[in-house]
Formats: structure tokens, sequence, C-alpha cells
């Protein structure tokens, strides 16, 4: 998607020094030049699309090979479409998305492929690891519980189902990392990537010795964790593109993150309503103190900036499933009708669960259907129960970061489902400012770049400007209050059945 006109600015008029920004998602890459100002510049945008390798037991991976391909597309295009601007690009950030795991071998060549997020053959490895260990212990320090999402589940799996490729690996980490060994021919993991591994002290800001030697894992494993951007690249890629020989780039960038700073969401005053895919609910601060979030996790930007919140499995991509199964429905509408109409209760678990139950076995359900039940109704009780599970987001972040005064909602889903958004408002029961930021978490990793080399002051310099306000409907908020205990009580009931 083109960024919104105040947002972008044409080749010829951005200001000095740019910015190359490269965000890499589960389904894809984009990447934008943008100026000091924040501002992508029009007509540099790359968007690959890419098929994510799903199966019905759980797989959910990419090839490492491809995504380093994709990139180096990206960055060959970028350039060509700066045209004479290539002597102000000073530094290139990359954000890429957190709780991947690769493995490598001696030579660097990839033992395995990326295990995204929403990879859950570990789920069997998880539990496993929840009899061993104390989860709640193991929350408190690294930010993270223990579920197939993390790094700790990941790789008991490998090591269990894939004892071969376990057995010739020497090195485990992110796709990001992966592509910076290729990139500079050196390993390293920022402090923002390293602190969504659920192998990360949040408080001493290393590796998690405790867990480390549980997993029988040694640090030698794992890159070292440093935010310092690096210079040089490898001869191969100087070659390639000169104007990025000798500029600084940032170590990969958690997207979750970047998009708070795309967002203009940075403070303890402020959250971050994330509709894409799945969903997410963040706070950016700056602070030495990381809070627990009971439900939800800590991570960080970087070494000195937090990032507390929760996240939801299932969101846009439960509205995919909705469009594919019941084509004959325009979800538009059926969201427009009065909220609980069909009369009954759905949970949209369909990709597992995060916040707040960390079951990631979890399914999605619906009860109440009779002969009277119609499309409509399943989808509409569908939709209303990701808006449900938004506000329990909430209700888990607002308790662990108390004095936040603003919500700022960004993602794909949020501009493109608007109605979506409404909803989320009723369900908050607090208003929701729509950022135009589209492409959130590449301007944002744009504007952590810009601060490194000293082109601005801080994050908060370059904020995103609103496009609408949705205030919660009060019948509405209401009505899907009153809905919330109804769906607490059925996954109460199919977790005991």
């Amino acid at each position: 998607m083109t960024p919104a006109r105040e947002q972008s600015v044409s080749v010829s008029k951005a200001k000095a020094p740019l910015v190359l920004s490269l965000d890499i998602g589960t389904s894809g890459l984009r990447a934008f030049a943008f100026d000091a100002r924040g501002r992508a510049l029009r007509s540099t945008e790359v968007t690959i699309d890419r098929e994510i390798r799903i199966s019905r037991a759980g797989e959910a991976s990419v090839d490492a090979e491809e995504r380093l391909r994709d990139v180096e597309h990206a960055v060959d295009t970028v350039l060509a479409r700066v045209r004479g601007r290539g002597a102000d690009m000073a530094a290139v950030a990359v954000s890429t998305f957190w709780h991947s795991l690769l493995g490598s071998d001696p030579r660097g060549r990839p033992t395995t492929r990326v295990l995204t997020w929403a990879d859950t053959r570990a789920r069997g490895a998880s539990a496993h690891l929840r009899t061993e260990l104390d989860n709640d212990e193991t929350h408190r320090r690294t930010g993270c519980y223990l579920h197939a999402s993390y790094l700790p589940a990941k790789l008991r799996y490998l090591r269990e189902a894939h004892a071969d490729a376990y057995g010739r690996t020497t090195l485990w980490g992110s796709l990001g990392e992966y592509i910076y060994m290729r990139l500079f021919g050196e390993r390293v993991v920022g402090h923002g990537m390293a602190s969504a591994t659920g192998l990360y002290d949040q408080r001493r800001c290393d590796w998690d010795d405790q867990l480390l030697g549980h997993l029988e894992l040694g640090k030698a494993a794992l890159s070292p964790i440093d935010d310092t951007p690096r210079v040089g690249l490898r001869p191969v890629y100087a070659r390639r593109w000169p104007a990025l020989a000798r500029v600084p780039w940032l170590p990969a960038l958690g997207d979750g993150a970047c998009s708070n700073v795309g967002a203009g969401a940075v403070g303890r005053d402020v959250a971050a309503l994330m509709l894409g895919t799945s969903a997410a609910m963040r706070v950016l601060f700056e602070g030495s103190d990381p809070p627990v979030v009971k439900g939800g996790w800590t991570y960080r930007l970087d070494q000195r900036r937090i990032v507390a919140g929760g996240a939801l499995s299932n969101a846009g991509n439960v509205l995919v499933w909705l469009r594919r199964t019941f084509p004959d429905v325009d979800l538009a509408s059926v969201a427009r009708r009065p909220v609980g109409e069909h009369g009954l209760v759905a949970l949209p678990l369909l990709a597992g669960d995060r916040s707040p139950t960390w079951n990631d076995a979890a399914t999605g359900a619906l009860a109440g259907i009779g002969f009277d039940t119609r499309s409509e109704d399943i989808v509409q009780a569908t939709v209303e129960g990701i808006a449900l599970r938004v506000a329990d987001l909430w209700g888990l972040v607002r308790s662990a970061v108390p004095g936040i005064s603003r919500l700022v909602a960004t993602g794909g889903a949020a501009v493109s489902a608007p109605w979506l958004t409404q909803l989320c408002a009723d369900a908050i029961g607090r208003p929701l400012a729509l950022s135009v930021a589209t492409e959130g978490s590449a301007r944002g990793a744009a504007i952590v770049a810009l601060e490194a080399i000293g082109a601005i002051p801080d994050l908060a310099a370059l904020p995103a400007p609103v496009e609408r306000r949705f205030r919660p409907r009060k019948g509405a908020h209401e009505r899907l209050a009153a809905a919330i205990g109804a769906q607490h009580d059925l996954e109460r009931r199919l977790g005991s059945s």
C-alpha cells in the first residue's frame, strides 16, 4: 500500500539524509527510501509477496535463501529508483518479524527452514517445558511464557523431531541475523530481537543462563548481543551497492517495536493497537525497570527502550478465513448490524492463542447454533469475537503500565477494515486514533536509524498524523462488555473438557 500523501514526498524534494528501510514480514517484504522528515519517497516502494509454507501439523515456515534474494532485489530496485540521490543515503534499517528461528552450520549454511512465530509444531515441547520449569518465574525473567512461539520450545522441538539437522547446527538465530551475517560476514543480534526470543534476561540484558543450561545450549550457539550499527559490507555487496558500502546498517529490529515508532506511539502515556495478520497492543518507553505483564510479554526496541504489551494470533488472518469460507457474506455490512444480534459465542482462535491464556493448542469454537442460525450470524459473532480478545489485551496492558491516556490504531487490517477498528473501540471503551502511517514498521525502522545517525534528536521528533478517530458507541460497548464473560466461560469449559 502506498503511504498517504502527507507521509510521502517526491525523490527530488526529499530532505537529506535518506534512509533505505526494509520490512521483512512472514508473507513478504516491503522496502522504501525515507527522508529526514520520515516521509517515504514516492515511486521507491518495492513489494515482494511470498507464500508461507503451512501444514496441518502446524508448520508456518519460510525459506532463508529465498528471503535473502528478495532483500538483494529490493535493495537493487530502491537504489535504482532514487536515481541521483544515492549519495544522500546515510543509513540502512531492517525490520523483521520477532520470534523466528533458523539453524546454520559452521559454514553459515541453513540447516533448517525459518520457523516463524505462527509455527505451532512446538506446542508439545512447550507443554513438556512447562512441567520442567516454573512458567511464571521464566516469564518474570525473560518477559516470555513457555509457548510454541518462542525459541525454548522451538529448540526442544527441533532437537526431538529433527535430530539430524539439530546435530549439524552450530548457530541458532533469527532471519534478520542470517541476512546480516551474509551481508557483513559477522554474527550479531540487537537487544530488541534477542529480547523477544524467550532466552533473554530482561533485567540483565543478556542471554538467560538458567534457560540455556536447561536446554543444554551454550552461548556460543547464539549471536553476540549488540545494538551498534555496522559499516563495511562484504566485497561482493560493496561492489553491488557502492552507495551503501560505507554507511551504517542497524542490526535487525523487531517489527512490532518499529510499528509503534512509525505510528507515533512513543511514551508511557500512549499505546498502539496493531491490527494486521495478528494483533498486538504495545507501549514503548525508555526505562531500566521492565514491567512484568501478566498474560502478556515484555520485549525491547533496543537496550534502553522497553516494549510492554500482549499479542493475539488471530485478527486479519481470521477475516481472510471468513471471506474464503463465506464468500457470499459482506463482512463490512455484517459488522454494521446491531452488536450481539446473532445470539452466539465465538472463540476465533484459528491459529492457537497467545495473550492472555498462552494456549498454543487452542482451536476455534462456536456455541449457540440453532436451526435459525445464518452464515451472517456466524461471521458477525466471529468478528465480534476478535474485538473481545482485543478488550482482553487492553485490560492486561493498562494494568501493567498505568497512566495510558491515548490509543493509536495501526496496521493493514485497521486501515482496510475500519469497521473492525470501530468494534475494537467499542470493546475497549476508549477512543482509537487511526494513524495514516501505513507501512508503519518500515517507517519506524527508518526513524530509529535517523536517530542513530543524529539526524533527529529522538524517536518522538517525527510523529505520525492521524486520519480519523473512532469513538466507542455506548450501547455497543455495553453489549460487548457483557459478552466478554460468555466468551471466557466458553473458553474455560473447552479447556477443562
